[in-house]
């Protein structure tokens, strides 16, 4: 049974973009071109980094701002602005700004639906929509751990989700053991009597005797009850302000928008793949033999968290990521981090994997290595 989500301000784990330059990276080709005489054109948004959320949900509740060019800013939590722009500022927002809601205002497992509250408004919903169609758009980041039947019935109706793909929703949206429990009854390994059975069910209000000729349908009511029926009110709202995405071919029917899904979810084949290098001597090779081990071993959440060190987003958001080395030893070594391009210089002085690893894994779970420094 899903908890009501928790306050995301209680407990907040910021990561910045590393700068390494003093002059400001240009913005990424996928911004549109606006004309800059225009009312519109290009705004500079200030975000204050102890308040992501409410910051661009109170933002992008202008009705104009989708005609912009969006610069985004970080106010420190001492009021300072950071010297960050660009690319990897733009993915650093969105990617806080998602984690935030999927704590306070989403529920689910590995997959969540929206959870309505009410301080939350059909403007505020307008806001959140206009944030996904900004954050698609302009910087290729989706919110994947939203329910694919939620996000599905929103862009193309209920009708185009399968009960198929309700049910494989709806097994990501409940928790571990009620997923087994699931498993089981589906396959016919379960009593439809046995206590676990019915502890899922009375969790979610169901209290149908559940027998093997009605499981499954039961089943498929509780996923639809809880994916589609009551996030209701959000998918309506979503669904207005959300139609021009569907012209997008990753983005134009229910299996487009499951592959998509797929697709930005980092795994370490996928991470190693978006590197461009090219070595050029045996310790180089070495050093990226070592790199590559070491994200070979991250888990699920240390590769997003990784991701997101090197481009800013915890998904998958571009195309390739240039690498490059460095011959810096001692106590100056370290990975370096451009997330605007994004580009990586890593040392190439590691002598043993055990080097490499100590010092990234310090790196990553250091929070003040993230901050931003301009050299």
């Amino acid at each position: 049974m899903q908890d009501e989500p928790e306050n995301p301000f209680d407990d907040r784990h910021e990561l910045h973009d590393e700068i390494l330059n003093s002059e400001t990276e240009e913005l990424p080709e996928v911004f549109p071109v606006v004309d800059l005489t225009s009312p519109t054109g290009i705004r500079e948004i200030v975000i204050h980094r102890s308040n992501v959320l409410k910051s661009m949900i109170s933002e992008f509740s202008a009705n104009d701002i989708l005609q912009c060019n969006l610069i985004f800013v970080f106010m420190g939590d001492h009021g300072e602005l950071e010297l960050g722009r660009g690319a990897g500022v733009t993915r650093e927002v969105l990617t806080i700004f998602w984690r935030e809601f999927s704590v306070a205002l989403a529920t689910g497992a590995s997959e969540k639906v929206p959870w309505i509250r009410h301080d939350f408004q059909k403007l505020e919903w307008q806001s959140v929509a206009r944030i996904i169609d900004y954050g698609f758009k302009q910087a290729n980041y989706f919110p994947v751990f939203l329910s694919r039947a939620f996000i599905g019935s929103c862009l193309y109706g209920e009708e185009a989700v399968t009960k198929e793909s309700l049910l494989e929703s709806f097994r990501l949206y409940i928790s571990k053991d009620e997923e087994e429990t699931l498993k089981k009854c589906l396959e016919g390994e379960l009593d439809p009597e046995d206590d676990d059975m019915l502890d899922l069910l009375s969790s979610y209000k169901c209290y149908r005797k559940p027998s093997k000729e009605n499981n499954k349908v039961i089943l498929e009511e509780l996923a639809h009850q809880e994916l589609i029926q009551k996030p209701r009110y959000v998918a309506n709202t979503w669904a207005v302000e959300l139609q021009s995405l569907k012209s997008h071919p990753r983005l134009c029917d229910f299996n487009s928008l499951s592959l998509m899904y797929g697709e930005k979810k980092p795994t370490s084949k996928r991470i190693i793949k978006l590197f461009n290098v090219e070595p050029k001597s045996d310790s180089e090779r070495s050093c990226f033999d070592h790199f590559k081990r070491y994200i070979k071993s991250l888990n699920e959440n240390m590769l997003a968290a990784f991701l997101q060190f090197l481009t800013g987003s915890d998904i998958i958001t571009v195309e390739k990521i240039e690498l490059s080395f460095n011959a810096t030893d001692g106590i100056a070594r370290g990975i370096v981090v451009h997330t605007c391009g994004p580009t990586v210089e890593l040392p190439s002085t590691y002598q043993t994997y055990n080097e490499l690893s100590e010092e990234l894994t310090n790196t990553l779970t250091n929070s003040f290595a993230w901050t931003f420094v301009v050299v």
